[in-house]
C-alpha cells in the first residue's frame, strides 16, 4: 500500500512560545493515527521560528488533510498552518 508524505509549516501564535513544548503537543495531538516522522525548526526572524512537521499516512479515505489541519488548529499556541509539500510514496 502506498503512503502520503506531508510537510506542514506551522507558525506560532505568539513570539514567546516554548518550541519544545509545542513540538510535544503537536506529536501528542496527531499520533498514533498520524505518524509524525520529525519536526524541525526554521528561523523566520527576530527570534521567531516556524516548525516543519513531517507526517506520513497510509493512502486511504480514512486519513485526510482536513483532519490533520483541524487537529493542529485546536492547539492554542499555533497561529498558522500551511501545507508546504506532499507526495505519494510507495514501498
Amino acid at each position: 500500500m502506498a503512503q502520503i508524505y506531508y510537510v506542514y509549516r506551522v507558525t506560532p501564535s505568539r513570539e514567546d512560545v516554548n518550541y519544545e513544548k509545542l513540538k510535544q503537543t503537536i506529536k501528542g495531538k496527531l499520533e498514533p493515527k498520524y505518524q509524525v516522522k520529525g519536526i524541525e525548526e526554521e528561523e523566520i526572524g527576530f527570534g521567531i521560528k516556524a516548525l516543519k512537521v513531517h507526517i506520513v499516512i497510509p493512502e486511504s479515505d480514512e486519513y485526510t488533510t482536513d483532519e490533520i489541519e483541524n487537529l493542529l488548529s485546536q492547539i492554542e499556541d499555533i497561529g498558522g498552518i500551511e501545507l508546504e509539500y506532499f507526495t505519494r510514496v510507495s514501498f
